[in-house]
């Protein structure tokens, strides 16, 4: 009878799931599908719509450049009068003397030459070997075209045209009639090469009387590489075409000359249709099918090529002066979205069978949930006999099952729970219930070997953590962590706290060495999230020393070698270690160069250099940023990433940062006393956290003002955001004080933290630095959700300066001036310099921000 009712409890719960799992499976398949294609269909407009621009811009400079070259020709040679009826030695030495130097400017120019109202013409062309060879026809050639093998006169010629009258060119004809600049036809040359060219033309004007038109041959050659080179990057076809669908350039290989085909006769351009690549080829079909008023205007629609489908785009081109051709882009849905689909589908799969397992495995659950019962019957009887050593039922996972083993385990299992007590006191750490060092090492001596790899995590700075929030908060820091890494790691992971701040992480099975890589990155993104505290999120850094490959079973060594490797750690800017047995000598290295530092105090060899502080608008400088420099007599000039971390590890970085605020206050009078800089001139000195929460730096401060006479009106002092202890009230008491003496305070790399985020409307701060970081990431079609957007509408209800760091080029400064930021400093407009090197005016300010 039992048997019956567990049959009718498994019927009864499993088919509902099934039905309900269907049916979720079905609707959230439906959902998923129309999500993918809108997402498609956004990233498609919004990649076809990139890269068209990108062509559409270097098309119209490819085309601007050799049109404005020939622009300003003819204007040269009707201003100087050059044109002679029947010579053209005059307008000949003015190419000579001026193709050379387009030639190398204009590279896709080919042809630079001039056509008289009377059959003459004179011309340079450009060779492969990069040279370039004299077309003259006047009276010196007996009215014939001759083209010589070099760029003069000589006996050396290459070919003579005979009857060749440049008046009814394609070039010459259009503007004789108009008597306005305008793009040829592409036609194809009367020279003995027979290329395909394009020209710019304009008409020379002498005396207001019209003489002739000067002609620059484009070689489109030149622009196909260019679609070349953008396919191998981006994996888009590109074609360019006129209006009768003609092919002008294209990224496949081949060319755009017919050899003979029923739609092109030979040495005509071929159709879009008859191109060799046959996505380019599928596009245009696509293209000329679609209504007259669809294929005038951008137009996005789908191709399918072998089976993949292609996302199309083809815009209209066109200029001023005479140009109409169109613009076509294709891409295919697996290189717009890499895996994306393929995973997606795998995805589903790998989920249904799954489900397909799990239901199996909850079949066999319920099969299984009568076994309690089954086992407290057997045990029953053999307890009835007095068989004590019989083996106890195990409870099952319903009340009712439960209450029935009960009484059979309470005795063994109270004397399990002792017995586990125990052992846990020893193998195990009583606040995180994480392994103990005793346990890690005791659990792998239970493995066959030693082939994995460990990883020794430290907390950065964890003295100032525990000081800040307490001994109690603290604790549930380390807690929260713990349960971090179990919960991230799989089960197979050794996970221990071997000291206060310390924990380690063996996986066994993890060998090779991208796998390593992969794992170390997987901590690090751990502590990338601040975690959750009572009072407000703290921010915890951490570095890592890994071992691995290491020839020996004992798991002391191991932990031995990871802290040498920890401690490497520590100093490295990746904040990952690995251990090598060298590690000793750099410790070594280490040590010498601390006291290398100190020796350089003494010989006060820590200079600042100054980089300008600019009003973006104006162009004014407004003040510098004096920047820590190690100027050694033996070493040269030391960069700071190789002496800064070891002077802050050493604890020197005080005394550093107290010699360069001294020179920086002194070198500030003088600059002011000197007129090379203004009386509002304002000097920003970096401030280590360290320093600001000392009692003694606010008297110290005040001693070095009253020395150098500096105004604190002149002094601007910056903290780095992500260092900031937010709970700490010396740096708060500080920093009003340094307020009330009328010290500037300035928030350093404002968005590269998450410390203060909480908390920064209850710092007394008058200036805020954009991180160079987010400034690198401006761009013209994300500007308004740009971070730095997100971070100048924050600050506007704080009423303080705002500075850009790390300007580098022009379009940056007006990214800026179009999100209303004041102030910036960067390459741009100076490197760091030392005091001397700083002229009266340091760069046209207002010149390289207003332009």
């Amino acid at each position: 009878m039992p048997f019956n009712k567990q049959i009718k409890l498994k019927t009864a719960v499993l088919l509902p799931f099934v039905i309900i799992f269907l049916v979720t499976f079905g609707v959230i398949a439906f959902v998923q599908k129309g999500n993918y294609e809108q997402m498609v269909q956004d990233i498609s407009n919004k990649q076809l719509t990139y890269l068209t621009n990108n062509v559409e811009q270097r098309l119209y400079n490819f085309l601007e450049e050799p049109f404005l070259a020939n622009l300003n020709l003819s204007h040269n040679i009707g201003f100087n009068r050059l044109y002679q009826k029947g010579n053209t030695k005059k307008i000949e030495d003015f190419f000579h003397s001026n193709f050379s130097v387009l030639y190398q400017s204009i590279s896709q120019m080919d042809v630079v030459g001039f056509g008289g109202i009377n059959a003459e013409y004179v011309g340079f062309r450009k060779e492969l070997d990069h040279n370039y060879t004299l077309m003259v026809q006047d009276r010196r050639t007996q009215n014939q075209l001759v083209i010589y093998q070099n760029n003069t006169i000589s006996r050396d010629i290459r070919s003579v045209i005979e009857n060749y009258d440049p008046r009814i060119r394609p070039w010459y004809a259009p503007v004789a009639e108009s008597q306005k600049p305008m793009w040829s036809s592409i036609y194809t040359n009367a020279d003995e090469r027979q290329e395909i060219t394009l020209s710019s033309l304009s008409p020379v004007f002498q005396d207001d009387q019209f003489v002739g038109v000067t002609v620059t041959d484009v070689k489109i050659d030149t622009f196909n590489a260019f679609l070349r080179e953008m396919k191998h990057q981006t994996e888009a076809d590109v074609y360019i075409f006129d209006e009768e669908h003609r092919l002008i350039a294209h990224s496949s290989a081949g060319g755009v000359v017919s050899w003979g085909t029923s739609l092109s006769p030979k040495g005509a351009r071929l159709l879009t249709t008859e191109n060799a690549s046959p996505v380019i080829k599928a596009s245009a079909q696509r293209f000329k099918q679609l209504k007259p008023s669809e294929n005038t205007t951008n137009k996005n629609f789908v191709t399918y090529v072998n089976a993949d489908r292609y996302f199309n785009k083809v815009t209209p081109f066109k200029d001023e002066f005479g140009v109409h051709w169109y613009i076509g882009v294709s891409i295919s849905e697996p290189m717009l979205l890499g895996e994306v689909p393929y995973n997606q589908r795998n995805a589903w799969y790998i989920g249904l069978l799954i489900s397909i397992f799990g239901i199996g495995i909850g079949y066999i659950a319920f099969n299984r949930i009568t076994a309690p019962i089954t086992s407290t019957a057997s045990a029953a009887e053999h307890l009835a006999r007095g068989d004590w050593t019989s083996p106890m039922p195990k409870s099952g996972n319903i009340y009712e099952t439960s209450l029935l083993v009960h009484a059979f385990n309470e005795m063994a299992n109270n004397l399990k729970a002792s017995f586990k007590a125990l052992r846990t006191q020893l193998v195990y750490d009583s606040l995180t219930k994480l392994y103990s060092r005793e346990g890690l090492v005791e659990s792998c001596s239970n493995l066959k070997n030693l082939n994995g790899c460990l990883f020794l995590i430290g907390i950065d700075k964890f003295r100032d953590i525990n000081d800040s929030l307490g001994h109690q908060l603290a604790d549930q820091l380390l807690i929260a962590i713990a349960q971090r890494l179990k919960s991230i790691f799989a089960s197979d992971a050794y996970i221990a706290r071997i000291g206060g701040d310390e924990f380690a992480l063996y996986l066994p099975l993890v060998q090779n060495e991208q796998e390593i890589q992969d794992e170390a990155q997987r901590i690090l993104q751990l502590f990338t999230t601040p975690y959750s505290m009572p009072n407000e999120p703290i921010a915890v850094n951490v570095s890592v020393g890994i071992v691995h490959n290491f020839d020996s079973s004992n798991m002391t060594v191991w932990l031995r070698n990871g802290s040498i490797a920890l401690s490497n750690a520590k100093l490295d800017s990746t904040r990952i270690s690995y251990y090598a047995p060298e590690m000793a000598g750099v410790s070594r290295k280490r040590t010498q160069m601390v006291t290398l530092l100190k020796v350089a105090i003494e010989k006060r060899e820590f200079v600042p250099f100054y980089q300008p502080i600019v009003d973006l608008n104006s162009g004014e400088v407004l003040g510098a940023e004096a920047l820590a420099r190690w100027v050694s007599p033996e070493l040269g000039l030391v960069p700071p990433t190789e002496f800064i971390p070891v002077a802050e590890e050493s604890g020197l970085i005080n005394t550093i940062g107290e010699q360069i605020l001294v020179q920086a206050c002194i070198d500030t009078v003088k600059g002011i006393e000197e007129g090379k800089w203004a009386f509002d001139f304002r000097m920003h000195v970096n401030l280590s956290v360290s320093q600001l929460s000392s009692y003694l730096f606010l008297p110290q401060l005040e001693e070095i003002l009253r020395v150098t006479q500096l105004s604190p009106s002149n002094l601007a002092l910056e903290i780095t955001e992500s260092k900031i202890v937010d709970n700490d009230p010396i740096i708060l008491n500080n920093m009003v004080a340094l307020k009330k003496l009328g010290i500037h305070i300035a928030i350093d790399d404002f968005g590269t933290g998450y410390s203060s985020l909480s908390y920064l409307h209850k710092l007394p701060f008058d200036c805020l630095k954009i991180d160079r970081a987010f400034v690198l990431q401006l761009n013209q079609d994300h500007l308004e959700e740009s971070i730095v957007a997100a971070i100048i509408n924050m600050m506007k209800g704080f009423k303080v300066h705002l500075i850009a760091e790390g300007i580098e080029t022009q379009e940056q400064v007006e990214l800026l001036h179009q999100l209303n930021c004041p102030q910036g400093q960067g390459f741009l407009f100076s490197k760091p310099i030392p005091y001397h090197e700083w002229p009266t005016n340091l760069v046209n300010m207002r010149q390289k921000t207003a332009n």
